[in-house]
């Protein structure tokens, strides 16, 4: 079994931080920011490319890898990434974009609820409501950007657990394809979705 930076699930990790890191640079979601951005992950894929050949000899395990990382995870990243683009263009469809007017808008409007609420005859647990919504009012918008980018974040997430979905569901079916080959392949580990026997820089 190779090292976990070396499987799949991993590597879309990194490829995906890699390329988060340099979406924000792109003002505008288009051809070219798809094509820079994809050029970004096979940069990447090659320098771990790169370091996985220094402890193992596996091309086929490694070109199936960065191939399942371009065709599967890329696009479905692309897609995510393109629409969290259009929400940050779009300030998430705050009122105002979340300015400064908006946020004293948040902060007047909990300071007339709780004049009425004072002038009310309701329960004393009520009364604290008005206070916080003034207090916390001007965050309101901080808030709601949080939470968005949580869920986008989330969404990364799912897409790399899919990715460890797909890794597994190939380790299932690759025991039986090297049973069909040769006896001796099944000492290979599973991990790997090669169908050919590992060799690890080093063994003699």
């Amino acid at each position: 079994m190779y090292p976990t930076r070396y499987q799949l699930q991993e590597l879309t990790a990194h490829v995906v931080a890699a390329l988060e890191r340099r979406r924000e640079g792109f003002p505008e979601w288009n051809e070219e920011t798809e094509a820079s951005l994809t050029l970004e992950a096979k940069s990447v894929l090659a320098e771990a490319g790169r370091q996985f050949a220094e402890i193992a000899d596996d091309q086929p395990y490694w070109k199936q890898l960065e191939a399942t990382v371009l065709s599967a995870a890329l696009p479905r990243y692309f897609q995510l990434a393109k629409d969290q683009q259009a929400h940050e263009k779009n300030r998430y469809g705050l009122w105002r974009g979340g300015d400064v007017i908006s946020r004293a808008a948040y902060a007047a409007a909990g300071l007339l609820t709780a004049v009425v609420i004072f002038r009310t005859a309701i329960p004393d647990w009520i009364e604290p409501l008005p206070i916080a919504m003034f207090i916390g009012g001007p965050l309101l918008p901080d808030l709601q950007i949080w939470f968005a980018k949580r869920k986008y974040a989330s969404r990364l997430r799912a897409l790399v657990d899919d990715m460890r979905d797909e890794a597994q569901a190939r380790a299932q079916y690759r025991p039986l394809m090297e049973g069909e080959q040769s006896p001796v392949d099944t000492s290979v580990s599973t991990e790997a979705p090669s169908a050919h026997p590992t060799k690890v820089k080093g063994d003699r």
